[in-house]
């Protein structure tokens, strides 16, 4: 087994269930997953595009170019190797200094 880089490359969340388990992608989220599992995400993300155009979903250039889209790169990994990546990436994201809004109404206790 492997792991696969699966992209939501669409604008809009992406809720589905794998074996009754919901995923949800937010839009243009990239994160390793199980080979069978991105595919399965892949094609259902793809269902979804291409209702929304009206077009059937047997049309296999626009398919074929949608699910490309899914997979943004040829890296394979491990699955250990893919949780680790994943794991990494949400300490990063966890790291992000916010800056806090509205600085200058904050109330000034001396002041009081």
């Amino acid at each position: 087994m492997v792991a696969v880089k699966f992209r939501n490359f669409t604008d809009e969340d992406f809720v589905w269930k794998y074996d009754g388990v919901p995923f949800e992608f937010k839009a243009g989220q990239e994160i390793f997953l199980e080979d069978f599992k991105a595919e399965h995400f892949a094609k259902h993300l793809v269902d979804r595009e291409i209702n929304k155009l009206g077009k059937r979903t047997d049309y296999a250039p626009l398919r074929a170019e949608l699910t490309a889209k899914c997979f943004p790169s040829d890296e394979v990994v491990t699955p250990l190797e893919a949780l680790n990546l994943n794991e990494k990436e949400k300490v990063v994201k966890k790291l992000k200094k916010v800056e806090p809004e509205f600085e200058d109404l904050k109330v000034n206790k001396k002041t009081k």
